[in-house]
């Protein structure tokens, strides 16, 4: 069977979950299975199947019981199968030809009864059987079924050497064990046991608990033992690793009661929470499926941990001690020093650590000691600024400056003065926790040059390693789903088999009636209906007494008339309207109208469900799922008009919010999405449920383990000894923290977790947090992925309001139409009214009509070789001409043109503009016939030139550079600023210029029916309104100025890769339009909930920064400020529920985990409207953000990520296997690295004659030899990781001589195989790359010494030659094949990565532009500094490109829609709140699309390519033994060398000598010269190992077609001699005339 990939099971997820749900309820009816078990010919008829040959023979019992007879009778099958085993060996038989017998899999313990046994009496339930699988019957084992008839295996030695299998104890024991109550009672102990975990401060009687808890661990432990036996043999107590798990519990409790254990005592107290996996049989086996992800992940783990390595070696060179750069306060009495210093006000770093030594420093600075309170703080921040030496880097202010002192940020945790910090820091960055911050600190400290290592990390550490595990896991997912699918069928196919062999049967007897009896019997099992049940239904709920009365027809005829749906629809959709305009604060009228609504809704609502009720009577009212949601929605608010005078009851508005999720009805999309959400938490409940297991484990071990060190070392971190928001000092906060965890935030709590508690404890303790939940938080979304809801079966309701919705506005459109062909008086010829509505091309029947586009680019049917550019559009048009036009035109002069005429260029105007307007048509002006049509060739020759598309290129990315020129320091460069202002003009004339020529050249149809024309459209427009606001000074035309930043997206065109990229999303994109308007709907009932919980009630009186604690409310702070409090002000938060709008934007923070913990600690501390809030009064409300996170984040993100990967699968198959994202030249490099990734069969290097150059070449061919120079390699790395800032000097010598030895060691070996190998040394690739790599280290040996005496900044030139350095470790990669794969795959994903990674970069120099043209000025603050703002395009860049993971957006926000009082309008430093918004969410959302989600389906696309295309690992083992024996890679060896061959081979395809015998049994083909193939040498030993079946054909076609690549050494031989040939033939033919005429002259002579 063909491996699957992950597009594989994507495609058919659906089909593949109906086989396994269809697989699990089989059945045989009791009939078939006497059939069955009773028919002795009937058996022999499925000897085949291998469930059948599971029973035993014809009149023996299926299930017999356990007894000393079947001891004896195991022991004799042991002893034949041992006389067997003794033969094989006397005979010298092969193990490799013996099939292995295993255990069967329908048989194992744990799973239920195969359905092919039937329903075994009561009597064999809860007692020991003899084992029903073959395999076992020569084993000392025997089954038992509990009450679910799943089967359990117990070992049948006596169990501690005195219970035997019959005994009457141990099937005690057994019973009690597989009893449903007893397991549900361990499972309510273990329950309470995790209760009693939660709580803080434990009572004097719980500890009589835990002690009777542990009795009952101690009991079930005791049945345990006794049922299974202790140690010895199969299927005993200590066998299963989870009872380990019960001794450990056991013991360390008793233990600790006798003995202190510390903080170990705390640890154990969380154990009993992990019984809860055991205790809950699909939980269980939901982990051991994530075990066996986890052993597949060693490559891609071992890949990541090597990167982090390299990337933290590297990492801890260039930034050591970097974060230790302050500014300091300068004291001194010496006041012409400070004046030295300041340098008459200037600003100035002076970097004295770096420079002078300590004795220098103390006698400059006077007041060292104090440096710790004179560090220069921002305002509102807690760390002290940073600053550097470089000119890019943070600067002091005027009386501070930079000295490299003090402790590092964080509590000295982010630093990289040690390999171990620095390791973390890029685990930080690989995560993206918060890495902005980190990215800050280093920019302020190192200078902006820095970016590009973050640029790096980030791509490498987090985009690639993050993709190539998601990757991993998904094929290891998509195994498991197709073993189960493939178990499944198989199963099913038993199944057909047996009912087809029962149904012939039940025909040789005459009996019949068997295709019907099943269905009718399944049908009344599965439901089944008592008379009493019958005769109430038909009374009571079946109304068939007024079935044919007209009123009840008359309601049924308008309920089912489309315009009632219609009406409803509109109903509810004007009831959003009103709930989503509720604001704060509201006026007093408009509250009342909002009142109003809620009653005048709540009855027509109730009406229309009372109208259903009475048209289709509650019989069929009722088995509608949504007249049962809609009966329930009117109940409630119906209930709430007469409680509404009740205050605490004023909940119950919310449920009116529940009317949103009736669209779903009407709205197929929108009820796709609810039937994820429904189906995932049905189905994926073992995700689900190990999910919440998980993070329950984590919080309750570290509120065991670390709350008591929150509460004693609470001053190490926090200033008033206040335990911070999220501690784990209880179990709730300790919750809330996990969940912190999970949504990808742990490194700030981690800080505050070590400083109280150590930092050993607390990094095994995240680190192991962090890895378990995101592990399956992965599995749980890969999970979520392959449960695609499109195409899920819809119900009849469904369908039927979706019908009648769509039929009621097509009337409407209808009468609209022939209301205006009236009025305008021009009827429809064909249908009159009825006009038709349906695009030219498509009949009106059609199911899959779609919206008439003129854009080319965004219809997705259109392959993307079709669609042009602005310029590809006009090229060749002379050639092409148009010849549909020239068909169509009727009576215009196109037709007068020649058929022939491929220089007439295309016409100016549609047909219908010629036929309305005749004298648009020039060309039927015979005067002016020649000068038009001349002047139009000249366009096109122009605009067809490809020096005319280049220059056009060249001007865009000049007036692209010009904008990124304008930043605020402009206006002080006038000189610039005049150059910009005339460049231009320039640029706009140079554009409109390029627009005219393409108008003449192809006319207006051709140049705005294509999409990138439009573009060009729009920009030159605003170009010329820009222009004529500047030279005319219409102050209503200037803001088109801000409009020039769209111009850098005419590149998109410019570009193939681009172009593909910009296509391929705009293809997408109107097809999840209506998914993502699905999913902001469920986003409306979240912002309309948070509208009605929180509105008003995040205002809070402050004292500039800080929450004022002794005012109770709103009067008393207004009362505060009337008496001269200036800095005190009623505050509202920036993001907030006071509207619809903001609540949006509130929960898009929430949605990408940015932010969100300020509005949850907002929501937590709120109280009533106009009061103060208090710390923590109102807990629960977080549980609002902790469902949206859930439904609102994941579920809609993951929809929204299917609906993506589904269109672009669909244009995968569309554009081909290698064809998204990349261009017709890439493809071919794709193609070529393909080639190169696969091994082929080189030519070997000959042995030299000399004798020391022969030693030599033995020397460096040896495998020893590469490995021996990998270690060094290893070596090197390590040297690089042993560094620290506080380094002695004995240490860095000692380290520099390690680097001189190991630069030795490789110039020794350059050396070396130079020698041996002479000029085939540099034929291979990794010699030329140690080659480049030797003659580095040799230059930053030599160069070192004297760019650091002559030059100060050459810290980036070290840079390179130690990541150089690192670059030898690549070579473990050619003995990792796993992790060499992995390599490759990144390698084929880079030509669509480049592509993609260059339409972002246009994006984001868009975005910068026009944040440089609207925000420059606005007031720092938040995450807005120096570094981080708008003012110039290299700080709007590093802003854009930390946005870009979607790091800092809410810090970026606040600043550019400040308002007063947060700024100062005269200053002109306020934001633009509108602009603000929609310039920020706009680049989130289209960096979320296209970073996370085309990253992510590149990578898996080329992995599940890889995986296909991949080479076996017997193959390169049979490819790098026959390269010895063919050195000149012909791809032949002679027969005499097969046996020698054969003994070189590894196993399994080893054939060891002697091997004559089986080597001509083999009976391979041979060419001339008694030579064999290597291909059918492999097929036959491949075919050996495998077995001769049916599938040899097969297996040679898939070799074929696999391993054509390598046949390239004889293609080329090939070539070369059908190329010679083919010269010697045209020379003799040249040659021929001559020859003939001289003939031809002699015998004329």
């Amino acid at each position: 069977m063909r491996r699957k990939t992950f597009w594989d099971i994507w495609g058919n997820s659906k089909e593949e979950e109906e086989v396994v749900r269809r697989a699990a309820q089989l059945k045989p009816f009791t009939s078939e299975l006497k059939m069955l078990l009773g028919n002795g010919a009937l058996r022999a008829q499925l000897e085949n199947s291998k469930m059948v040959s599971l029973l035993p023979p014809v009149g023996t019992s299926v299930f017999r019981h356990f007894t000393p007879g079947s001891l004896k009778e195991i022991q004799r099958c042991r002893e034949v199968q041992e006389k067997e085993r003794q033969k094989r060996e006397d005979k010298n038989i092969s193990q490799v030809t013996v099939a292995q017998e295993n255990p069967a899999g329908g048989l194992e313990s744990g799973k239920p009864l195969p359905f092919i046994f039937g329903d075994p009496s009561p009597e064999f339930v809860n007692t020991p059987l003899e084992d029903l699988d073959p395999f076992y019957q020569s084993q000392k084992v025997f089954i038992v079924l509990d009450g679910q008839k799943v089967i359990h295996r117990f070992n049948a030695d006596p169990a501690c050497y005195m219970l035997t299998a019959y005994n009457h104890v141990r099937t005690s024991a057994i019973k009690i064990l597989l009893h449903s109550f007893f397991r549900a009672f361990i499972l309510l102990t273990i329950l309470t046991n995790c209760v009693f975990m939660t709580v803080q401060e434990p009572l004097e009687w719980t500890r009589i608990v835990k002690f009777a808890i542990i009795a009952i661990y101690a009991i079930e432990v005791l049945v345990k033992v006794a049922a299974r036996g202790f140690c010895v043999g199969r299927f005993t107590f200590l066998r299963d690793p989870w009872n380990w798990l019960d001794l450990v519990i056991i013991s360390t409790a008793y233990l600790a009661e006798i003995v202190n254990l510390g903080g170990l005592s705390r640890f154990l107290q969380v154990l009993p929470a992990l019984k809860l996996i055991p205790a809950i049989p699909s939980v269980k086996k939901t982990l051991g499926a994530l075990t066996r992800v986890v052993r597949k992940m060693n490559h891609v783990i071992a890949l990541s941990l090597g990167c982090l390595i390299v990337l933290a070696a590297l990492e801890l060179h260039n930034f050591m001690s970097y974060l230790l750069n302050k500014c300091v306060l300068i004291q001194s009495s010496n006041d012409s020093y400070v004046d030295h210093i300041n340098d008459g006000g200037k600003k100035r770093n002076i970097v004295f650590s770096f420079f002078l030594p300590p004795s220098r420093l103390l006698e400059n600075i006077p007041c060292l000691h104090c440096l710790t309170a004179n560090y220069y703080y921002l305002p509102g921040h807690t760390e002290a600024q940073l600053c550097g030496n470089r000119s890019s880097a943070g600067t002091c202010p005027d009386g501070f400056m930079c000295l490299n002192v003090g402790t590092n940020p964080n509590y000295g945790y982010t630093n990289f003065d040690s390999f171990g910090w620095a390791f973390l820091a890029l685990l930080r960055l690989m995560t993206q926790d918060f890495w902005e911050d980190l990215f800050r600190l280093i920019l302020h400290s190192g200078g902006k040059i820095y970016t590009i290592n973050f640029l790096a990390d980030i791509l490498l550490a987090s985009f690639s390693l993050g993709s190539l595990i998601v990757a991993v896991i998904a094929v290891a997912f998509v195994e498991q789903k197709q073993a189960e699918t493939t178990e499944a069928e198989q199963r099913s196919k038993d199944y057909a088999e047996i009912v087809e062999t029962l149904k012939k049967e039940e025909k040789v007897d005459g009996s019949g009636g068997l295709d019907e009896k099943p269905s009718s019997e399944r049908k009344d099992e599965q439901r089944p209906c008592s008379p009493c049940c019958s005769a109430f239904t038909a009374i009571f709920i079946k109304w068939t007494c007024c079935d044919g009365c007209r009123p009840k027809q008359l309601l049924h005829r308008v309920v089912s008339d489309p315009f009632f749906d219609l009406f409803v629809v509109m109903c509810l959709l004007l009831n959003i309207t009103f709930m989503a305009m509720e604001h704060f604060p509201m006026t007093y009228q408009f509250a009342d109208m909002l009142f109003i609504s809620v009653p005048v809704f709540a009855v027509i609502f109730a009406v229309e469900v009372g109208l259903r009720f009475l048209a289709t009577g509650p019989y069929f009212f009722f088995q509608v799922g949504w007249n049962i949601f809609d009966l329930v929605i009117a109940v409630i608010t119906l209930l709430e008009l007469h409680l509404v005078f009740i205050s605490e009851l004023s909940f119950t508005r919310l449920f009116c919010v529940m009317r949103v999720f009736r669209l779903a009805r009407w709205w197929p999309n929108f009820n796709a999405l609810l039937k994820l959400i429904r189906s995932s938490l049905g189905v994926l409940r073992r995700f689900t449920l190990l999910l919440l297991i998980i993070i329950f484990i984590f919080a309750a071990m570290g509120f065991r383990i670390f709350g008591r060190n929150y509460e004693e070392n609470v001053c190490r971190i926090s200033e008033d000894c206040s335990l911070p928001r999220y501690h784990m000092a209880d179990f709730i906060h300790a919750f809330l923290l996990t969940f912190r965890v999970l949504c990808g935030e742990w490194i700030e709590t981690m800080w505050d977790c070590m400083q109280v508690a150590g930092e050993p404890a607390c990094l095994i303790f995240y680190a192991t947090m962090v890895v378990v939940t995101k592990l399956a938080l992965l599995n749980l979304f890969l999970a979520l992925l392959i449960k695609s809801p499109n195409g899920d079966h819809q119900t009849a309701s469904e369908v039927e309001a979706q019908k009648n919705l769509q039929e009621a506005l097509n009337r409407i459109r209808r009468a609209v139409m022939g209301v205006k062909s009236q009025v305008l008086g021009h009827p429809s010829k064909k249908t009159g009214w009825k006009a038709n509505l349906n695009p030219p091309g498509l009949k009106s029947d059609e199911p899959d009509q779609k919206e008439f586009l003129a854009l080319t680019f965004v219809n997705t049917e259109e392959p993307e070789s079709e669609v042009k550019t602005c310029d590809e559009a006009f090229k060749s048009a002379s050639a092409n001409g148009d010849a549909d036009e020239e068909n169509n035109h009727g009576d215009s002069a196109a037709g007068l043109r020649k058929p022939d005429d491929r220089d007439t260029p295309a016409q100016c105007f549609c047909d219908q503009c010629y036929r309305c307007c005749p004298v648009l048509n020039m060309d039927s002006c015979p005067a002016g016939l020649k000068t038009w049509s001349n002047w139009r060739r000249m366009c096109v020759s122009v605009v067809d030139h490809k020096y005319f598309e280049a220059f056009v290129t060249f001007v865009i990315f000049l007036s692209s550079c010009a904008l990124a020129v304008e930043d605020i320091y402009l206006e002080k460069r006038v000189v610039l600023r005049s150059v910009l202002e005339y460049a231009d003009y320039v640029f706009t004339c140079i554009f409109v210029l390029e627009m005219l020529l393409k108008w003449f050249a192809g006319g207006f149809k051709k140049y705005f029916t294509d999409a990138w024309c439009w573009l060009d459209f729009l920009v030159v427009l605003i170009s010329l309104l820009s222009t004529f606001a500047t030279l005319l000074g219409i102050p209503q035309l200037k803001a088109f100025t801000s409009l020039r930043t769209l111009r850098p997206l005419r590149l998109l065109s410019r570009f193939g890769g681009t172009k593909v990229v910009a296509t391929t999303l705009f293809g997408v994109f109107p097809a999840i339009l209506d998914v993502l308007l699905a999913c902001l709907t469920l986003w409306l009932i979240f912002s309309i909930m948070g509208v009605n919980l929180f509105a008003g009630r995040f205002y809070s009186c402050v004292n500039s920064t800080w929450i004022m604690q002794d005012v109770n409310n709103k009067t008393e702070c207004f009362m505060l400020m009337e008496s001269n409090y200036s800095e005190v002000r009623w505050h509202n938060p920036q993001v907030n529920f006071d509207n619809v709008g903001m609540g949006f934007l509130s929960l898009l923070h929430v949605a990408t985990v940015k932010g969100w913990l300020d509005l949850m600690a907002s929501a937590m501390d709120s109280k009533e409207v106009e009061s103060q809030p208090e710390y923590e009064a109102n807990m629960f409300t977080s549980l609002y953000f902790v469902f949206f996170i859930i439904l609102g984040s994941f579920f809609t993100f993951n929809f929204l990520i299917s609906t993506i990967i589904e269109h672009l699968k669909w244009q995968k198959a569309k554009l081909g296997a290698t064809g998204i994202f990349m261009t017709q030249d890439q493809m071919t490099l794709y193609d070529s690295l393909k080639a190169f990734s696969q091994k082929k069969t080189q030519r070997s290097v000959p042995r030299p004659q000399n004798k020391i150059q022969g030693l030599l070449f033995d020397l460096v061919t040896k495998d020893f030899f590469d490995i021996a120079f990998t270690v060094v390699a290893c070596i090197q790395v390590l040297v690089l990781m042993v560094g620290t800032r506080d380094e002695s000097m004995e240490k860095i010598k000692i380290i520099f001589w390690i680097d001189f030895a190991i630069i030795v060691i490789f110039t020794a070996e350059c050396v070396l195989k130079l020698i041996a190998l002479r000029r085939h040394y540099f034929a291979f690739g990794w010699n030329i790359f140690d080659f480049v790599l030797v003659v580095l280290f040799i230059l930053g040996l030599f160069l070192e010494d004297v760019l650091n005496k002559y030059f100060i900044l050459t810290h980036p030139f070290f840079s390179v030659i130690r990541l150089a350095r690192t670059f030898r470790v690549l070579h473990l990669f050619r003995f990792a094949k796993g992790v060499r794969r992995l390599l490759y795959v990144l390698m084929r994903s880079l030509p669509a990565l480049f592509n993609i990674g260059l339409f972002l970069f246009l994006i984001m120099f868009t975005f910068c532009v026009f944040g440089m043209q609207h925000f420059a000025y606005v007031k720092k603050r938040a995450l807005m500094d120096d570094v981080f703002n708008f003012e110039t395009f290299g700080n709007a860049f590093i802003c854009m490109f930390t946005m870009t993971t979607l790091a800092g957006w809410d810090g970026l926000l606040l600043p550019i829609i400040s308002e007063p009082p947060d700024c100062d309008p005269y200053l002109g430093n306020c934001g633009r709140p509108v602009v603000g918004i929609l310039f920020l969410t706009s680049y989130v959302i289209m960096s979320f699309l296209v970073v996370v989600n085309m990253y992510i389906v590149v990578i898996l696309e080329k992995f599940n390519m890889a995986a296909e295309e991949s080479i076996d690992e017997l193959c390169e083992m049979f490819y790098d033994t026959w390269e010895r024996f063919d050195p000149h890679a012909s791809g032949l060896i002679h027969s005499s060398q097969l046996s020698d061959f054969c003994d070189s081979l590894k196993e399994p395809l080893r054939i060891a000598k002697p091997n004559g015998i089986k080597v001509s049994n083999m009976d391979l083909p041979l060419v001339p010269e008694d030579k064999i193939h290597y291909l059918d040498l492999l097929l036959a030993l491949t075919a050996q190992v495998q077995g001769m079946s049916g599938e040899r054909d097969k297996l040679k076609a898939s070799m074929e077609e696999k391993f054509k690549a390598r046949h390239q050494a004889i293609n080329k031989r090939e070539d070369d001699a059908a190329i010679v040939i083919q010269r010697a033939y045209r020379k003799h033919a040249a040659q021929s005339p001559v020859q003939t005429g001289a003939q031809n002259g002699d015998v004329e002579a």
